[in-house]
């Protein structure tokens, strides 16, 4: 890996700081606020797991668990979000970052959301996703940097 003179890297950091600042600016304080958020759950992960999200740790679960802490952090409700508000307490107690507001109601909110898209099958896929978050829970326990 080729590696940068000081100066160089400087000025890049500067661009970056600057470019930052002037994309800050133009965001409202909610939004600047769910981009910080976003980055910080970004970096916890990073520190508490030793990887960028837990897809790459092949967690079971993982896409599921980093797609709802995103849209959560977006602001957004998906049935990824509904299902990582479902399981916040479980997955706060095993080291996973959450903010204090997660989706209420989110257990009626994720089956009527499952129903609309296929009433017939929306008990399974509701249990199938409790299961799969506990799974996740369960696999964060073992995957914990010391």
């Amino acid at each position: 890996m080729m590696r940068l003179p000081k100066s160089v890297r400087e000025r890049f950091r500067a661009y970056g700081r600057d470019g930052g600042r002037t994309r800050a600016s133009r965001m409202s304080p909610r939004e600047r606020q769910l981009v910080a958020r976003k980055a910080a759950i970004g970096r916890w992960v990073r520190v508490r797991f030793g990887a960028p999200g837990f897809e790459v740790l092949g967690l079971p679960g993982g896409e599921i668990i980093d797609a709802g802490l995103a849209a959560l952090a977006a602001g957004e409700e998906s049935m990824e979000s509904l299902l990582v508000s479902l399981a916040a307490p479980r997955l706060r107690r095993e080291g996973v970052p959450l903010a204090h507001d997660v989706l209420p109601d989110a257990d009626v909110r994720l089956y009527r959301l499952l129903e609309r898209t296929d009433p017939k099958m929306a008990h399974a896929r509701y249990l199938a996703y409790l299961r799969q978050a506990a799974s996740f829970a369960d696999a964060c326990a073992g995957a914990r940097v010391k």
